[in-house]
């Protein structure tokens, strides 16, 4: 019985003793080992993922701290490589992470054959710019990824399309100032296909459905410009309402002309009914009448001028050379309307503020001038009679 509870005892204390026998260093690495395990990686396709211009990284030189930049993220420059002390340039955009530390690491062990090289990939931006047809932000519409890599698709849901002004079959993808891709996007989408990759500062541009049905009117009218239009083509009177009208008495509504790729056509815009029409891209150019004013009396240069539109009083005065300074009387100008009515007007206190139109006239009153050589002939003559009188009365 003592036998059997010696052993007993034996067999418990060699357990025991195994137990003791393992390390917390063991516990500890499986510990380590399973946070490495349950830790999400920062990017998940790091391992497919290639590297860009404007990623930035950082590289660890195990053993020589010298080497190791002080951890500090290093930026991929527009050229595509990076400098780093001891080994200089080095290629990186187009490998990935895993590719780059292997190239790393061959270039530092013929330097430091002990050295371990570890390269991390920090955040990626992506900065797109998408604008066109797309919701306005306060902030503008640089849109601003923390991924990886950025699709157009990404870029256009961010963007906002605004559907109902958008021409989907062109939207164009810009990169380094110039067209690198134009796209339909719902033939894109029925393909099926890959989505399109896009680069950091890459532009996207939506067009509006009205950018290639404009239409422009210029000359004798309100507002010369471009204008948008919905239908496939519009009237010229319907043009020349959208450019506010002509300007009135200036324009030569007669001699109106579209101007399109075909040729010149000849409009009347006076008529009742007009069916010319203009298709994206034409102009309408209404002509300027000669309108003419007239301006005479007291100024250097009296005559008739040419005006292009209501002329200031000053301006109409100034045509004609200035008032004649011996002569004008300007607190006496007398203002003939078109229509035979007329207005007096003192220029020092109006010129500013009165406006002359076509077939106007101004006339400027001379001053009332006193002849001292009539007067002094009159006065001797009258003196000459007098004595006559009084001597042969």
């Amino acid at each position: 019985m003592n036998t059997f509870l010696r052993l007993r005892f034996l067999i418990l204390f060699q357990i025991i003793l195994g137990l003791l026998s393992f390390s917390p260093s063991v516990f500890a690495e499986d510990s380590s080992d399973e946070n490495i395990v349950t830790k999400s990686p920062q990017f998940p396709e790091t391992s497919t993922y290639k590297l860009q211009v404007g990623d930035s990284i950082v590289v660890t030189v195990e053993g020589y701290p010298e080497y190791t930049k002080d951890r500090a993220p290093i930026p991929v420059q527009p050229d595509g490589y990076i400098s780093y002390p001891l080994i200089g340039l080095v290629k990186v955009t187009g490998s990935t992470v895993p590719e780059l530390q292997a190239q790393m690491q061959k270039i530092f062990t013929e330097k430091l054959p002990s050295a371990r090289v570890f390269v991390t990939l920090m955040q990626p931006r992506r900065n797109i710019l998408v604008f066109g047809a797309v919701e306005q932000r306060p902030r503008g519409n640089m849109h601003v990824f923390e991924t990886g890599q950025v699709y157009l698709m990404h870029a256009l849901a961010a963007a906002g399309i605004n559907y109902e002004l958008a021409d989907l079959t062109k939207i164009a993808i810009l990169r380094d100032g110039k067209t690198f891709k134009t796209i339909n996007l719902n033939e894109h989408i029925k393909s099926e296909g890959i989505d399109i990759p896009l680069k950091n500062y890459d532009i996207v541009i939506i067009p509006s459905i009205y950018a290639q049905r404009r239409i422009r009117v210029i000359g004798a009218v309100t507002t010369p410009g471009y204008y948008p239009i919905t239908n496939d083509q519009i009237s010229a009177d319907h043009a020349l309402k959208l450019a506010g009208g002509s300007k009135t008495n200036f324009a030569d509504l007669k001699k109106s002309e579209i101007i399109s790729d075909t040729g010149n056509t000849l409009v009347d815009l006076t008529s009742e009914n007009v069916s010319d029409m203009l298709k994206p891209g034409d102009i309408l150019f209404v002509p300027l009448a000669e309108a003419k004013i007239s301006v005479v009396g007291a100024v250097d240069k009296p005559s008739q001028y040419v005006i292009t539109e209501p002329t200031l009083l000053r301006d109409a005065v100034a045509m004609a050379g200035g008032l004649n300074e011996e002569k004008a009387n300007p607190k006496k100008c007398i203002l003939t309307r078109a229509n035979g009515t007329q207005e007096e007007l003192d220029f020092n206190l109006v010129q500013s503020e009165v406006y002359l139109y076509p077939n106007d006239q101004l006339r400027i009153l001379e001053r009332t001038r006193i002849d001292w050589r009539v007067l002094s002939f009159a006065a001797s003559l009258t003196s000459l009679i007098v004595n006559v009188w009084f001597r042969y009365r």
